[in-house]
């Protein structure tokens, strides 16, 4: 039990969280332990896609609670020292991501669970999937950007939507602007994962980055840089002609 990480095809690595006797539940040990399979990912070569899928029933049921009951015992620095440097630490990583992470819920997704399931590129929500916001049943806030990650996809109003919602399953994410719905989560994470991997990998990576610059001027400001430098590569210069050739 722990982290499992498989290969699939050149371009597709999945780190799944295999921790069911907790339901991968997230203490320190296995926030750390997720942080570095992902960026073992994220070094391999030519890889394209990272999905990030999970054993059991539950995708993440949170916080491992007597981790973090432990930890309080320990005082406010610690706990800000290990929410800074091993909770949000994960999360920077997925965020700092050089290509798409894919998260495939296929089943509970609570409080860091669901944070862990809105934080990458695209979210599957399967039949057996569903996410809650859940930090306020036990008196905390989503510290790890679940608020922010909400409120990037489906606006404001959403974040108020998930704190009232007791369970909001893959059709209303979906409608929501969440995630996406589906019969099972990871098979249709494998399937975008295939495809996304086959693209050209420089492009790719300039798109998952433009992809997390929200202002249009610096947007675009970095479109151009990164399309002057395409556009004059001999790269272009090939395919186009194979394209007219077409």
């Amino acid at each position: 039990m722990g982290i499992l990480t498989q290969q699939h095809g050149a371009g597709v690595v999945e780190v799944t969280l295999d921790w069911p006797d907790i339901l991968n539940a997230m203490g320190p040990e296995q926030a750390r332990a997720t942080r570095a399979a992902l960026e073992a990912a994220f070094a391999r070569e030519g890889v394209g896609a990272v999905i990030l899928s999970a054993n059991g029933k539950g995708f993440c049921a949170g916080g491992n609670l007597p981790a973090i009951v432990k930890l309080a015992e320990d005082g406010p620095d610690a706990v800000r020292k290990t929410i800074y440097g091993e909770f949000q630490a994960l999360f920077r990583v997925i965020r700092s991501s050089p290509v798409p992470v894919i998260t495939a819920v296929d089943g509970a997704a609570v409080g860091f669970g669901c944070d862990l399931a809105l934080a990458g590129s695209a979210t599957f929500i399967g039949e057996r999937g569903w996410l809650r916001q859940g930090w306020n049943q036990v008196g905390l806030i989503p510290a790890t950007g679940g608020a922010h990650y909400v409120a990037e996809r489906g606006g404001a109003q959403a974040i108020w939507r998930m704190l009232a919602a007791d369970r909001v399953d893959g059709a209303t994410a979906d409608a929501w602007g969440l995630g996406i719905a589906c019969a099972n989560a990871r098979a249709a994470a494998l399937e975008m994962a295939d495809r996304i991997a086959a693209l050209p990998l420089p492009p790719l990576k300039a798109l998952t980055a433009l992809s997390r610059i929200g202002d249009e001027k610096a947007h675009l400001a970095a479109a151009l840089d990164y399309q002057a430098g395409f556009i004059t590569h001999p790269d272009f210069a090939e395919s186009a002609a194979r394209m007219l050739r077409k």
